[in-house]
């Protein structure tokens, strides 16, 4: 299986996205987190005007660091109390809503001489990371003053494991929480990081409160899209920017419903079957643990996935067009759990076309 990737599409739609925001006065943090911190992903985004990167995880800091990006990097992913000597040497922004890890990574910037930015996390519906909002005040007032680190923010996500779009209400929710926090507190927060990729939509339907100065955006950036709606289909310039591809390694004509008694499959799954009589099937040499086969859109007409294991992708090719044949290639483009699984894989071959004039 190959993934390919191209660079200078990733930068135009970065570009695009950041002029979008620019118009706002919001700031565009670029999320490399799908690619693993891949330099050239993270370059991308840089030619297209982010000024500050973001990761989940301290390993692909550890790789932008080592390819020479010195960029400034905001860690997603809530550190854990024995990460946090990392942290304040890795990153310089990181987000939180547990008062003794910030206590925690306050002694840390302290004892490497650094100051650390914290940005508060507050839910704001989808369930994820996030202090609940009648709790923020007094998470807020055990982190606000710590020595060596500044509580820079506040901030919110949601789309990730809720499902929940962003929404002039919700987001309204969070500007109401950092407002009550700057009163009680005497301060003025420098950041409200009001989403990730879905929350573009606010801006492009014009709903963006004034005071949200940031997003972290990462999907639409990689697959050109602003969420999983399809509302904005022509918003970003390029949906092509990944492509995946795996070899046919058999072709065969069978019947369309399996045989004999039937149990869960080794994911677990009873799958649900429709007889269709004959049908030409192709399987490819790729699988589960490549890829996130839900993920992968065909780009040949006529041909549909059937399913997968951990290292076939059985698709239906009868009315294929061309026909398929052994030997040759299919191709799909991936969505974003797809890029993020291929780009971990050990198996996938990653080919990357540079930006035009690297």
């Amino acid at each position: 299986m190959r993934i390919e990737v191209d660079c200078e599409r990733l930068r135009r739609n970065t570009e695009t996205i950041v002029k979008m925001c620019a118009a706002h006065n919001v700031e565009v943090v670029g999320v490399t987190k799908a690619c693993l911190g891949h330099p050239d992903v993270a370059r991308a985004m840089l030619a297209g005007g982010v000024s500050m990167l973001a990761e989940s995880r301290l390993d692909n800091v550890r790789r932008l660091r080592a390819a020479g990006i010195g960029a400034d990097v905001m860690l997603l992913r809530l550190p854990a109390l024995s990460e946090v000597e990392q942290v304040v040497q890795l990153a310089q922004v990181s987000l939180h809503t547990q008062v003794e890890t910030v206590r925690a990574l306050s002694r840390a910037a302290q004892a490497h001489g650094v100051t650390h930015q914290v940005i508060l996390m507050v839910e704001t519906g989808d369930r994820r990371e996030g202090v609940m909002p009648e709790r923020a005040l007094e998470v807020a007032r055990g982190m606000v003053g710590l020595p060596h680190v500044e509580l820079a923010g506040i901030g919110t996500n949601v789309t990730c494991i809720g499902g929940v779009l962003p929404t002039r209400e919700n987001t309204r929710l969070l500007l109401d929480v950092a407002e009550e926090i700057e009163r009680a507190l005497s301060l003025r927060f420098r950041i409200i990081s009001a989403g990730n990729s879905a929350t573009l939509a606010l801006i492009l339907r014009g709903e963006m409160p004034p005071r949200a100065t940031q997003l972290r955006i990462g999907g639409a950036i990689l697959i050109g899209e602003v969420d999983s709606t399809g509302d904005w289909p022509s918003a970003i310039p390029h949906q092509d920017a990944f492509a995946v591809a795996a070899e046919v390694i058999e072709v065969e004509t069978k019947p369309s419903m399996p045989e004999g008694p039937v149990a869960p499959n080794a994911f677990g799954q009873i799958p649900q079957w429709e007889d269709l009589g004959l049908r030409r099937r192709a399987i490819l040499a790729l699988g589960r643990q490549d890829v996130q086969v839900e993920g992968l859109l065909p780009r040949r007409p006529g041909v549909a996935i059937v399913g997968a294991s951990s290292d076939h992708l059985v698709v239906d090719v009868t009315e294929a067009d061309p026909p398929v044949r052994l030997g040759e290639e299919l191709g799909f483009r991936p969505l974003y759990g797809a890029v993020a699984t291929a780009m971990a894989s050990r198996t996938a071959t990653q080919v990357v076309r540079p930006m035009r004039g690297a």
